[in-house]
């Protein structure tokens, strides 16, 4: 009998220890409040108009869970960014919008849609507010930790002035390093019936096969400087793939001056440099806006463009 009375308080002892431990437990996980969210990825953008027209660091950041931000100057190649900072607003975009209107003074209807697009960007910029000074680059790039760095040239750099691109990169590999990853934007081929391009770069094909050929050597540069993760956003490749598939729809992606992108071309650009970075960071980074329906052939470009660049990814 005290045998299995004993048995009994024993079973009895083992169930209020669980119990207690069970309620420990329970109470722990409601005093830590709900799973903490992971920290953003940081996202750095050191380029020009390319860059900022239809403010394409903002259309990646509101998609995503990117934190991104930006260093840019109108018209800045890498090595005219390194030297004279960045002003982080669309400068250009304002003179590109009154060039435009002074053309449309009396001229035909395809003038006057050029200068109201342009007035649309301009106007849209002037929304920013303009810091007193110029951004250094430098400071940019060392003031602040990012996961990320997304560098873009001037639009005809890699294949004009290559080895001027080179040398700034090589200059920039000490404070390129400290980012996880750095995503080299290679750009698109003008739309060459409304530019007023170098004869050397009419050809549409040619010139798009030079910029793909000046960001991979670029990406060789900043591997022999000590970088040890880069990738290339093929977003010039998603480009092509459109031109291959709609040529009036490829044309589409570009503003009214055949160099500059749309609101269009700056969604394909986010989709391509999205997948990029997902890629390289071995990570799966969501895009919460499903968009327009309008757009859905636009991110089946980006995805096909990345996965026909993946071997690249990180390579170099």
């Amino acid at each position: 009998m005290k045998h299995s009375t004993h048995n009994a308080l024993a079973l009895l002892a083992s169930l209020l220890a669980v119990s207690l431990i069970v309620s420990a437990l329970r109470q722990r996980r409601l005093s830590a409040g709900p799973p903490r969210r992971a920290p953003a990825i940081r996202v750095g953008f050191v380029g020009n108009s390319f860059t900022y027209y239809n403010d394409l660091p903002g259309v990646l950041s509101r998609a995503t869970d990117l934190a991104c931000d930006a260093c840019t100057r109108g018209g800045a190649s890498l090595a005219s960014l390194l030297r004279d900072g960045g002003d982080s607003t669309g400068f250009a975009a304002v003179r590109f919008a009154k060039a435009a209107l002074a053309r449309a003074r009396g001229a035909g209807a395809a003038a006057r849609a050029e200068a109201a697009e342009a007035q649309r960007i301009a106007d849209a910029t002037n929304k920013v507010d303009v810091p007193a000074t110029a951004r250094d680059l430098r400071a940019f790039l060392g003031d602040v930790q990012r996961d990320v760095v997304v560098v873009q040239d001037f639009s005809r750099g890699p294949i004009k002035q290559r080895d001027e691109g080179v040398g700034a990169l090589r200059t920039l590999a000490p404070l390129l390093r400290e980012a996880r990853v750095v995503v080299l934007f290679s750009t698109w081929a003008y739309d060459n019936a409304l530019t007023r391009a170098d004869d050397d770069l009419r050809d549409t094909t040619k010139m798009a096969r030079g910029l793909a050929e000046g960001y991979e050597e670029y990406a060789r540069a900043l591997r022999d400087a000590g970088v040890d993760t880069i990738a290339i956003a093929p977003v010039g490749a998603a480009f092509e793939l459109v031109r291959a598939g709609d040529e009036a729809r490829w044309r589409s992606l570009f503003a009214r001056d055949g160099y500059h992108p749309s609101p269009a071309g700056t969604y394909l650009a986010a989709r391509v440099i999205h997948g990029t970075i997902a890629t390289a960071l071995d990570r799966e980074i969501t895009w919460d806006e499903d968009g327009p329906a309008d757009l859905a052939d636009l991110a089946d470009a980006a995805r096909k463009a990345c996965e026909a660049d993946a071997p690249s990814m990180g390579m170099l």
